[in-house]
């Protein structure tokens, strides 16, 4: 009996037991968080967003990296084959080509290549006009028939477009005539040059033709009165000069005195040196190019 009644009250109390309630379950509280905690943490969401952002757009510049690399590879594979595929036409058509003829045992000779005509010579027509500047003086009270003068053009000599002689190129004459005031009684003082050559432009020296004449007022009236001046101590008979011009009109004018004395009156035809005189060719020459 006492062994059923302790099983009887084992039984109960696991019964108890079994109804009794369930011990409460303590939940664990973290302590709440701080504002700088917050900060920090959002901080942190950022910075991973950026640098999320960041790969991926480093993941798209070597993609397309990539893609430009193919494309060139395959650009540069398609001019291969092209250049190959011409290549290989060529050599085709060398082949299908006949053989080139042997040459003979004597080949003639080639011959020389021609050198290009010269152009044709310029012609300067009679009546072109020319300046030339004189490089010395020139007076009819010094000058002498012979005398050389030099000149040098003044401007370029150009025909139908084309240079026959450049400024600044020699130009010579001679004095062909000279009439001085001082030396001859009631002349015009008269000083002819002809220039008779230049240097043409291809630097060969060139006949030409082109007379200068240049003329001083005339003191002939002058001259005549003091010729009388000097003279009328007997060598005049009567009114042999005539009032109104000057002029002898008859008798003797004679004596050493008057003629002196018109030796020193008079005028001249005096050129400086640097002086441009214009002429016109009297006749046509021509100025090989060159």
């Amino acid at each position: 009996m006492l062994g059923g009644c302790g099983k009887s009250d084992d039984a109960s109390q696991r019964a108890a037991d079994a109804t009794a309630a369930p011990p409460p379950v303590v939940e664990q509280v973290n302590p709440p968080e701080t504002a700088a905690d917050a900060a920090s943490q959002a901080e942190a969401a950022r910075a991973a967003e950026l640098a999320a952002k960041e790969k991926e757009l480093a993941d798209r510049e070597a993609l397309l990296k990539q893609k430009e690399l193919e494309q060139e590879l395959a650009r540069r594979d398609s001019e291969n084959a092209v250049a190959a595929a011409a290549a290989k036409k060529k050599a085709q058509a060398q082949a299908r080509a006949p053989a080139p003829a042997k040459p003979a045992a004597v080949a003639a000779a080639a011959p020389a290549a021609q050198p290009a005509p010269p152009p044709p010579p310029i012609l300067v027509p009679a009546g072109t006009g020319i300046s030339v500047r004189l490089t010395d003086a020139i007076s009819t009270k010094t000058a002498q028939v012979g005398d050389t003068v030099q000149g040098q053009l003044a401007s370029d000599l150009v025909v139908g477009g084309r240079r026959a002689a450049a400024a600044g190129t020699p130009v010579q004459g001679a004095v062909t005539k000279v009439v001085s005031g001082s030396s001859k009684v009631g002349g015009t003082p008269t000083l002819v040059i002809k220039f008779d050559s230049l240097v043409a432009a291809n630097g060969s020296r060139v006949a030409i033709s082109a007379p200068f004449k240049q003329q001083a007022a005339s003191d002939s009236g002058k001259d005549a009165a003091k010729i009388v001046g000097g003279a009328a101590a007997g060598a005049i008979i009567g009114h042999q000069v005539s009032h109104k011009n000057g002029s002898v009109v008859g008798g003797i004018l004679g004596g050493a005195a008057g003629t002196a004395v018109a030796a020193g009156t008079g005028g001249e035809v005096i050129l400086e040196a640097g002086t441009v005189v214009n002429v016109t060719t009297g006749s046509a020459f021509q100025v090989d190019a060159g």
